[in-house]
């Protein structure tokens, strides 16, 4: 049986990481980082949330290839690092974001802390007291758009087995009704849950429980939470009313017009045909959405609606929202010698290839193809020690359409 050394597991980790597209935490600490000005960035963020300071979130827009997802991990394990709790998720035909509270029941179950591989609070939780409470905001009347989702946490202490688990599970973006949330308040509470003013609407009051994980991300220790969103641009995807859903909902979490109160911090990395082919497109047989948006807020909510779409697009157009920039040659060269050196190591063989020469052979493409030909040549140098130019194809980046039928007929209808 062939030893492997740590070193060796890690560089493994990182080539296979990279060969299957997907970075890792080991890859973002090990290989150069590219953006290290955009890092640095979100950096000096995550040091004002953690002050205490509510801080608008940003947007990053780039083309297709050109590093945005990467840049998403360095930041989930730059949060990570920093105490924050954190919630990654990817736009898909099942998930959108014009439904606030559909999107919670995708991003809450995602929740990953520091100092556990197992996702969720729930450990953290159990570890607390009823006693506790009076020292966070969750406590605080008015906190919420509505009490509800607050006095189930509290209920949660009080309960235990497959009544505290359901709990839990709608704490975390899972389906209770309110008969059996009022049942299991009587069973341990003694007293009948308390009457609202109104029934928790899971549109209008979804802002609800987004507040309280956030509190309660605190109350377990951590510095707040971190929401990160891959593949924005599939919101074009939606009908126009829907995607003025998915504005208004995304200014929120942005924090864009300055109204969230909560310990949440959003970023979004999007490609920039949403903003070229949606937001202000210069084909003269459509209207663009900075035409359309604001109009259509005022229409269906009112005055405020509208500054909230229009402060949405301002920002999104504007410094807040930096673009990826293609990297220079030699951050590209230094970055594939580095995997040159990391094959080597996984695979325990004198690594070498010119990857200034790969660069130039192949001419002009997105960063992960580069990564991709360097591995491919290495690998092909490694089994048959052979030399070849890999071949690339231009990635094509798909037109944004309006497609009813994009999103999963049940994100469309909640």
């Amino acid at each position: 049986m062939i030893a492997y050394d740590e070193d060796r597991l890690k560089a493994i980790g990182v080539v296979e990481a990279l060969r299957a597209g997907v970075p890792t935490r080991i890859s973002t600490r090990v290989l150069p980082d590219l953006r290290k000005e955009l890092t640095e960035l979100i950096q000096e963020d995550l040091n004002r949330l953690r002050a205490g300071q509510r801080i608008p979130g940003r947007l990053f827009w780039g083309r297709y290839g050109q590093g945005k997802t990467h840049v998403l991990t360095t930041v989930e394990h730059l949060a990570l690092e920093m105490g924050f709790a954190v919630s990654r998720v990817s736009l898909s035909r099942e998930v959108s974001c014009h439904n606030l509270s559909h999107f919670y029941s995708r991003v809450a179950p995602l929740l990953r802390t520091p100092d556990s591989t197992v996702n969720g609070l729930q450990r953290k939780l159990n570890q607390k007291q009823p006693s506790d409470l009076p020292d966070s905001p969750i406590i605080l009347s008015g906190r919420y758009s509505h009490p509800m989702p607050a006095i189930i946490l509290e209920d949660y202490f009080y309960t235990e087995g497959e009544d505290q688990d359901l709990l839990y599970g709608y704490l975390m973006g899972g389906k209770a009704s309110a008969t059996e949330l009022r049942r299991i308040h009587k069973k341990y509470r003694n007293e009948p849950m308390p009457k609202f003013q109104r029934n928790f609407k899971s549109g209008e009051d979804s802002s609800a429980l987004f507040g309280v994980l956030a509190d309660t991300i605190c109350f377990c220790g951590y510095q707040g939470w971190v929401i990160l969103i891959d593949e924005l641009e599939l919101v074009g995807r939606l009908g126009k009313i829907s995607r003025l859903k998915a504005y208004r909902n995304l200014n929120w979490l942005l924090n864009w017009s300055g109204t969230m109160q909560y310990p949440i911090y959003t970023m979004a990395a999007t490609a920039e045909n949403l903003r070229d082919e949606m937001w202000h497109s210069t084909d003269s047989s459509r209207q663009h959405d900075e035409a359309i948006m604001p109009e259509l807020a005022l229409e269906k909510f009112g005055a405020s609606g509208r500054e909230e779409i229009l402060k949405f697009f301002e920002t999104g157009n504007s410094s807040q929202c930096p673009i990826i920039e293609p990297v220079t040659e030699a951050a590209l060269i230094d970055l594939l010698e580095e995997l040159v050196k990391m094959h080597g190591r996984a695979y325990n063989w004198n690594a070498a290839l010119n990857v200034g020469k790969l660069l130039r052979d192949l001419g002009s493409h997105p960063i992960r193809t580069y990564i991709r030909a360097t591995l491919e040549a290495l690998d092909i140098r490694y089994l048959y020690q052979e030399e070849i130019v890999p071949k690339a194809e231009d990635l094509v980046t798909s037109a944004i359409e309006e497609d009813e039928n994009f999103f999963s007929e049940t994100v469309e209808n909640e």
